[in-house]
């Protein structure tokens, strides 16, 4: 499948015969659920969309936005309920995850799907693909010492599509979560920014940068690196043209000027800038 060699034909075998995935399989394979929370929240089941007809089951999306957000990777029974169900008292929060659990099943068209064991929850890692587990993997191969460091670095970056559950950002629960991925993407997106730098490969550096500043365009850290790139290839007008993105972006989204080493990048730009100025 990731080969994109006849993908119809693989996918109707791998259906069939119910082949369990390679280790590292990525998001082209057939998986029957493939849940993204990176960016957006989506749920497929066998390839399509999950679509819902009249009523949206809020609670069992709710259970598996919490598994995803609280299980590393599995989820403690009790952590759900107080996730979930703070208001119920005594065992009714532990029936109704029983219940909803239940409904998650049927929703997505498999009861071992989800994995109940020793009072913990967890999606089945051999029948579901998460985005924001791929991504922990991939950044994790990505920092190792191997010829697969690029592609695993690519995987990353395609998994990392924005914020995660960015619908739930006042949920209390998604937060931990939250920081922690987007943490991991920072320092992914700066170290292999800075690796490149150190090469002088300038280009592939702004490339890592920009795919950074595609999925978080208030990290500061994203824009001064395309600037220190522009500034060391001697390109001080695209160096200058991202430091006005820069100063846009936080002006309209968060109502504040750049830092001062974004500041100093600016005025270094703007220096060697003049001096070619004046030497043409």
């Amino acid at each position: 499948c990731d080969a994109g060699i006849a993908v119809a034909e693989v996918t109707t075998v791998i259906r069939r015969f119910c082949l369990t995935p390679p280790r590292r399989g990525g998001d082209r394979w057939p998986w029957p659920v493939k849940v993204r929370t990176l960016g957006r929240f989506e749920i497929a089941v066998d390839g399509d969309p999950l679509q819902f007809q009249g009523k949206t089951p809020k609670k069992p999306l709710a259970l598996l936005k919490a598994i995803i957000a609280i299980g590393t990777p599995w989820a403690p029974s009790a952590a759900l309920v107080d996730a979930l169900w703070s208001d119920q008292e005594g065992d009714a929060g532990r029936k109704s995850l029983d219940v909803t659990i239940a409904r998650l099943r049927k929703l997505l068209g498999r009861n071992d799907a989800v994995l109940v064991s020793d009072d913990a929850v967890r999606l089945d890692p051999r029948l579901c693909w998460v985005d924001a587990r791929d991504f922990v993997a991939s950044a994790d191969e990505a920092a190792g010492v191997s010829r697969t460091v690029d592609q695993a670095v690519d995987r990353a970056f395609d998994c990392y599509a924005g914020t995660f559950l960015p619908g739930d950002l006042d949920v209390s629960w998604t937060l931990r979560r939250r920081e922690q991925l987007r943490s991991r993407f920072v320092r992914l997106v700066e170290t292999v920014g800075a690796s490149a730098e150190a090469a002088s490969r300038w280009d592939e550096a702004i490339t890592r940068y920009r795919r950074g500043l595609d999925a978080d365009e208030l990290t500061e850290t994203f824009h001064q690196g395309v600037m220190r790139c522009h500034l060391a290839a001697g390109r001080y007008a695209e160096g200058m043209a991202a430091y006005r993105r820069l100063r846009q972006t936080l002006s309209v989204l968060l109502g504040i000027a750049p830092s001062e080493p974004s500041q100093a990048l600016a005025r270094a730009l703007q220096r060697e800038g003049a001096k070619r100025d004046i030497v043409v």
